[in-house]
């Protein structure tokens, strides 16, 4: 696959597809992007005490093309800071990952600082010398917007956009057994301020926040090493379709043996809800057949790719509150027979498709009883933990019933879908193309920048087997090159990288309605719902009528609704409101649900899915109030008199989950 020439003459994408042993192998910074789940290989976590510098930031200069004449302003600009002499002890002090803006942890307006801005930061770091010799990868998780990276004083590469992880090669810029400098210069444009930014509009109903976001460490590696390997479920059978990609950063040929083997998941051991580390979840070795093993010869710096089956025996599915999960582990050997690398992921094995307005996991119907959450914490912004994730992951399956959880309106932190598979949850993934005009949309059609946020997000998820659908963008405008915006996504998807996933979008039932035409290339057709708030008609007949209008558009296809819910108020003044539009809305909703509450099939259903907006409470970018959608207050344990609604009857909804056995396929 060619990308096309980008003819924005900006900061251009970073990312590309290369044609590689008949697969489309994603390039990013000159490596192959690597698998983000963590390994057990040598890694030195970031996380800590830097030094940092706020700064009135060009914008125009940070969003321009990393040409020669970038490199000489960036130098004069940096007055020596990038430089491993230069002397940071009078600058802040900040224990990162956390955002840069200050964050009082209290659920009021103003509470996080409005810092829309650029940040210095620098610190050191020491190699042992156990590292020499190694692929040293840096691994950024999240940093928001524009990061350029320095490594003892030489330029090493940059990332624009805030939600997806990014990583750079360091080996041939780090030193081992001595002290390095690590700097990164970090710019935020304010959202509303360009329209080449993702997101771009002013007014957004999240939290711009700047800074190093998420976790920030550097990996070793064996130079011959496999990058990552993605496993696809082709079938209820247990068939999989494996891809290994394996790549020699050596300036000398590499000769290898590469050794597959697959193992069930131990749910019973502390690591499944306690680390994020693959290989401590191990259990017993699973029962399978196939070729999971091939011999390679590649070239000084070259990237192979191997595709590899195999059939899991007697397999245990994948489905709600049944995190019935496996282990892929494959061992790289040389010559002389000795392990030189050994990677481990998690995946299951299910299937998720449609037929006509069902949506099938494991080809039984389901309903997707769900509720959206923001990754946010008032104490911590959007810097996400592993405990912090689950713990609002587990309190919304315990709590409130729910088998969907809407990561909206952006990816998560990577955890977030190793934990959804873990506890049997669901989701649909989502880039931050929020409420898109046409002029958004004209850049992004020379710039290119949407389709590299969708596919890091794949690529970052692939695995995942909680991630049902992938969804394009929330509530845009515009409508034509939204359509065809859309095609191209679901035919980079389907074309270069399958993975067997649905796709979607979440559009506003108002822009322009029903009839929407940029629902056509997707498999599920979603919308926001607001009547009676947002667009017109009332919480029951506004919502029944577009339920009726939107399948007789598109009888085909499954209808899922995005959003439904009302703010509180500040003190629970209007939570009278958000009850009755939280009861009578539903009621639409449910009275077109494919499965009853009982867990029979309703003949007259075809709504697959309904998503509460939100679990809690959240800022929002202009900071003039704080969003009260939230069934629980930002501290996670204070409910409105709306959960308790929402508690009873997502657990009824839940109640018979696996629904009912679709006639045609019994």
């Amino acid at each position: 696959m060619t990308d096309p020439i980008c003819a924005y003459t900006g900061i251009q994408t970073t990312l590309s597809l290369q044609p590689i042993d008949g697969v489309h192998v994603p390039f990013q910074n000159g490596i192959p992007v690597p698998s983000f789940d963590p390994q057990d290989r040598l890694k030195l976590d970031l996380a800590g005490a830097w030094k940092k510098q706020r700064f009135e930031a060009d914008h125009d200069f940070s969003m321009s093309a990393r040409d020669e004449r970038w490199f000489v302003q960036a130098r004069e600009e940096a007055g020596g800071r990038t430089e491993i002499s230069y002397n940071d002890s009078a600058w802040e002090t900040i224990m990162l990952p956390i955002p840069e803006n200050k964050l009082q942890g209290i659920e009021a307006a103003n509470s996080s600082e409005t810092y829309e801005n650029g940040v210095w930061y620098r610190r050191s770091f020491k190699l042992g010398t156990e590292w020499t010799g190694k692929a040293v990868t840096l691994h950024a998780l999240s940093i928001s917007y524009v990061a350029d990276v320095w490594v003892n004083g030489k330029w090493i590469g940059y990332h624009e956009g805030g939600y997806t992880p990014f990583a750079l090669d360091l080996s041939l810029h780090v030193r081992y057994g001595g002290e390095n400098i690590i700097v990164i210069r970090v710019d935020n444009p304010p959202w509303g301020s360009r329209n080449d930014i993702i997101p771009a509009t002013a007014g957004t109903d999240f939290f711009n926040y700047t800074g190093i976001i998420h976790d920030l460490y550097v990996s070793g590696s064996a130079p011959c090493h496999l990058a990552r390997v993605d496993v696809v479920s082709l079938d209820v059978e247990g068939n999989l379709r494996v891809t290994a990609i394996v790549e020699n950063r050596s300036d000398l040929p590499a000769a290898c043996k590469l050794q597959g083997s697959l193992f069930e998941a131990d749910q019973k051991a502390d690591a499944f809800l306690g680390s994020p580390y693959a290989s401590q979840i191990k259990g017993a070795q699973a029962a399978w057949n196939g070729e999971l093993s091939a011999r390679l010869t590649l070239r000084a710096r070259e990237t192979r790719a191997v595709v590899l089956s195999a059939r899991v025996e007697d397999a245990k599915l994948w489905a709600f509150r049944q995190p019935n999960l496996y282990i892929a582990e494959f061992k790289l050997s040389n010559t002389e027979g000795q392990t030189t690398d050994c990677f481990h992921t998690q995946f299951g094995i299910r299937t998720i498709t449609t037929q006509g307005t069902d949506m099938l996991l494991n080809k039984r119907a389901i309903f997707l009883a769900g509720i959206a959450r923001h990754e946010e914490w008032p104490d911590y912004g959007r810097t996400a933990a592993w405990d912090r994730i689950r713990d609002d992951l587990v309190q919304m399956k315990e709590e409130l019933h729910v088998n969907y959880v809407r990561t909206a309106h952006y990816p998560n932190h990577v955890f977030t879908g190793m934990l959804l598979d873990r506890l049997g949850l669901a989701t649909a993934s989502e880039i931050p193309l929020w409420q898109f005009t046409r002029e958004h949309f004209e850049v992004q059609e020379e710039k290119r920048l949407s389709d590299q946020m969708w596919r890091e997000m794949v690529f970052s998820q692939y695995n995942r087997p909680s991630v049902l659908m992938w969804s394009t963008q929330n509530e845009s405008v515009e409508v034509e090159l939204r359509t065809v915006y859309n095609k191209r996504l679901v035919h980079d998807l389907k074309t270069s990288y399958p993975d067997g996933r649905l796709t979607t979008q979440s559009a506003a039932a108002d822009q322009p309605g029903a009839h929407d035409p940029s629902m056509e290339p997707l498999d599920v057709a979603s919308w926001t719902m607001y009547f009676g708030i947002f667009h017109g008609g009332t919480y029951y007949e506004g919502t029944r009528q577009f339920l009726e209008d939107a399948h007789r558009q598109w009888p085909n296809k499954p209808i899922v609704n995005t959003e439904y819910g009302h703010w509180s108020g500040e003190n629970n003044i209007v939570g009278d409101t958000q009850i009755e539009t939280y009861k009578e809305t539903l009621k639409a909703l449910m009275e077109r649900a494919v499965i009853l509450p009982d867990g029979t099939r309703n003949k007259d259903g075809f709504v697959a899915g309904i998503d509460y907006w939100i679990m809690y409470d959240w800022y929002v970018n202009h900071n003039n109030w704080i969003d009260t959608f939230g069934i629980y207050h930002m501290d996670r344990t204070t409910i409105k008199p709306v959960g308790e609604l929402v508690r009873q009857d997502y657990r009824s909804f839940t109640e018979h989950e696996g629904g009912f056995v679709n006639e045609a396929l019994e």
